[in-house]
């Protein structure tokens, strides 16, 4: 929550979203994004300290029940979903896993 509140400005708020691909099947995508969609939900843990992670009905599927951390190592500094309890295996990069049948 601190990275996100140091990035965001004004109304934007992270936003996940799950997208076919990766070499796992699904991949994750964050952005920064200032509008609301209708079908759009809001993380309950992401509302303490005025930041904000929203994700889309059809993602949250995929995502329901995960946790989202900042990771910065040598190479790169993301946003990551660090577990997933919808995710039956991923990637070693941690951007694309595979979903639970």
């Amino acid at each position: 929550l601190q990275r996100l509140l140091e990035i965001a400005e004004g109304d934007e708020f992270l936003r996940l979203q799950v997208e076919g691909g990766g070499c796992s099947g699904f991949q994750y995508k964050f952005s920064l994004d200032t509008v609301i969609q209708p079908d759009d939900r809001q993380a309950e843990a992401a509302r303490q300290g005025g930041a904000r992670v929203v994700v889309d009905v059809d993602s949250l599927a995929f995502v329901k029940g995960s946790m989202v951390d900042f990771s910065q190592e040598l190479i790169r500094s993301s946003f990551q979903v660090v577990s997933n309890p919808q995710a039956e295996k991923g990637c070693s990069c941690g951007t694309s896993f595979s979903v639970k049948f």
